[in-house]
């Protein structure tokens, strides 16, 4: 009943929107002499995978998803604005039923000066997808989705923002209440006795907020920014509980993802070079002094990323090197995965006394895997190559990933045709492949498989 009710509301929608949006075509004044704007789209989506190398495809995720956006304006010295999504179906062997308010926020002009307030999504960065700089934004990194930009979260902050002769701008950003990424660690293979707690969240209070900088230069042929963030990082790392002194009838250990401080120093920019496009970023962090040692917290490191795009009529190629640094680096001393311990043994006392003292050398291990910290030098490759054909009707493209330093990889291809102005079809595929005790090791078997997805727009 809730999927037909959503239907109806999107077909009483439909001309709304149409109507609104037509408002909107004329530019600038016009768009702000008309009060209300609605748009959105409804798509139903098909993921397939295997739970074995050696089984037929299954139906790993299949849902359909509403989402309706609102612009309401004020004249010329505010906007609101809200996306709400309703997602209904079969993901992960689990039924959901998912409302979503993915952002939520209104915005005040005043002159040079901007404001906005409430729940947001915030991208720094201008690199293609990888983005050492953008610190702000947490993200679902198990979203099943063909966009890229439906990874990443909203989260309530607030922001500012001045700008000075047009050409440069200051960027203020206050987040008082943290919300960590989303991550399925209980998605991977892991030990009977291991049990992934509740995560742990910093209350809301001023302490425990996050603090951001920009300074961004806007010239005619030149962008680019410097940036700071000081708060928790929204990539938690996981951490143990504590371990009872007996293992009792059912033992087990409960693991739990834990945020931790840190500041980063970034730059990043982009400009044009005869025919190519260059794009860029390198960003410093450091932990703060109190999580400096942990397992759950990283190395301090230095990341960095160069990108160059061109276009050859219908045909577009993108190449990517991105690149990291990890100061203080030691080589692991166990494997990040979790070994598997038979329950017999486990009930031996001495066994359970150093089971703690083993699952922390684990958890670093775990912990390098998932921060990207196996290997004190990092490079790798990326491309992505696209083609439109018939007046760019059907769009083909395929990106590709390569680890030198790790030796995973990644193939991502997709296929799209523009059935109509408002509709589409989309066909691809996911396959990420990793030696043993790598994070693609980890993610293939949840990942690895083919997707098919029908949106209409309005």
């Amino acid at each position: 009943m809730r999927i037909i009710s959503w239907i109806i509301l999107l077909i009483i929608v439909f001309p709304a929107g149409a109507y609104a949006q037509s408002l909107f075509e004329g530019g600038v004044t016009e768009k702000m002499e008309s009060p209300f704007q609605l748009s959105g789209y409804g798509r139903g989506v098909l993921y397939t995978g295997t739970y074995e190398s050696t089984s037929l495809p299954e139906i790993r995720s299949g849902y359909g998803e509403a989402a309706l956006k609102i612009n309401a304006f004020s004249g010329m010295r505010g906007k609101l604005y809200s996306e709400i999504r309703f997602r209904s179906g079969y993901e992960f062997n689990e039924q959901i039923n998912q409302f979503q308010l993915r952002e939520a926020y209104a915005d005040l002009y005043l002159g040079d000066f901007d404001l906005r307030a409430g729940q947001q999504i915030v991208a720094w960065g201008r690199a293609d997808g990888i983005n050492p700089t953008n610190n702000l934004t947490p993200r679902d990194y198990f979203v099943r989705s063909s966009e890229p930009d439906d990874i990443r979260m909203g989260n309530f902050l607030v922001k500012g923002r001045y700008t000075i002769k047009s050409r440069i701008r200051l960027e203020g950003i206050w987040v008082p209440v943290y919300r960590h990424s989303v991550y399925r660690f209980d998605l991977f293979d892991m030990p009977d006795f291991v049990n992934f707690a509740d995560p742990y969240n910093p209350g809301a209070a001023l302490k425990n907020g996050s603090f951001a900088g920009k300074v961004e230069f806007l010239f005619n042929r030149f962008d680019g920014s410097v940036s700071w963030f000081s708060g928790y990082d929204p990539m938690p790392g996981i951490d143990a509980g504590p371990l009872p002194e007996t293992p009792g009838e059912n033992p087990s250990i409960d693991l739990y993802a834990r945020p931790f401080r840190q500041q980063t120093v970034g730059l990043d920019f982009s400009f044009g070079l005869r025919s190519f496009g260059v794009r860029g970023e390198a960003a410093y962090r450091e932990p703060a002094a109190g999580y400096k040692g942990e397992i759950f917290v990283p190395n301090r490191d230095l990341r960095y990323v160069m990108g160059i795009d061109r276009s050859f009529g219908i045909f577009n190629i993108m190449v990517m090197y991105s690149g990291q640094y990890v100061f203080d680096f030691e080589e692991m001393q166990m494997p990040g995965s979790f070994q598997e311990i038979e329950p017999e043994m486990l009930q031996q006392p001495a066994v359970w006394g150093m089971l703690g003292p083993v699952m922390d050398q684990q958890l670093a291990g775990f912990n390098r895997v998932i921060f990207d910290q196996t290997k004190e030098i990092m490079h790798s490759l990326a491309a992505r190559p696209a083609i439109s054909l018939f007046h760019e009707v059907l769009d083909l493209e395929v990106f590709g990933l390569y680890n030198f330093s790790t030796q995973e990889w990644t193939l991502l291809p997709r296929l799209s045709w523009s059935v109509s102005d408002n509709l589409k079809l989309g066909i691809g595929g996911q396959y990420f492949e990793g030696p043993p005790n790598t994070r693609y090791d980890l993610i293939a078997p949840v990942f690895n498989g083919g997707f098919m997805e029908l949106r209409y727009t309005f």
